[in-house]
């Protein structure tokens, strides 16, 4: 047990990996998100406060997982740099500031499910319709940008020497 957790305490300690551990919760969690801020229109209970409070702090702290990976990927990108060419830097600096946006666009999920929380029926409904339609659009803004990290990983070999190889078993 203990050799898992000093791998661990490693791994966290290399931006790269750390970029590569951290980044893949928001994609899974953004997609999982879907049913659940799809039935905030449809929810007019009370009880339902505490569901939408989970759920605002569920999307708020993978917002906060995603500037994690964010500040974890900033780090990484002197060291990414190495082996891109000019196409490989002008796709990391679109995937760099695609990035930037996702816990922006978390954050605004969680806050329009907070106002699901306001009483008045119309207010919830609408507030519950919105954070449903942010939800589609930001996981379809996460898969642009995981698209483009997999790009970089894959194509230009932003992982560094042998890390893909190791990871993947590819050669």
């Amino acid at each position: 047990m203990t050799d898992l957790l000093e791998n661990i305490r490693l791994s966290l300690s290399d931006p790269q990996t750390r970029h590569a551990l951290l980044v893949h919760f928001p994609i899974a969690f953004s997609v999982l998100a879907i049913p659940f801020t799809a039935v905030l229109p449809f929810i007019h209970r009370r009880r339902a406060i505490a569901y939408r409070l989970l759920l605002a702090a569920s999307i708020f702290a993978t917002g906060v997982i995603a500037w994690q990976a964010g500040e974890a990927g900033e780090a990484a990108e002197t060291l990414a740099r190495v082996n891109l060419g000019t196409a490989g830097t002008s796709l990391l600096e679109d995937h760099h500031e695609d990035g930037d946006r996702v816990p922006l666009l978390l954050t605004a999920i969680a806050a329009m499910v907070l106002v699901t929380t306001v009483p008045r029926p119309l207010v919830r409904s609408g507030a519950g319709i919105l954070a449903f339609g942010l939800t589609l659009a930001t996981v379809l803004w996460i898969a642009n940008v995981a698209n483009q990290g997999g790009r970089l990983v894959y194509w230009f070999g932003a992982a560094g020497p042998g890390q893909v190889e190791a990871t993947t078993g590819l050669n």
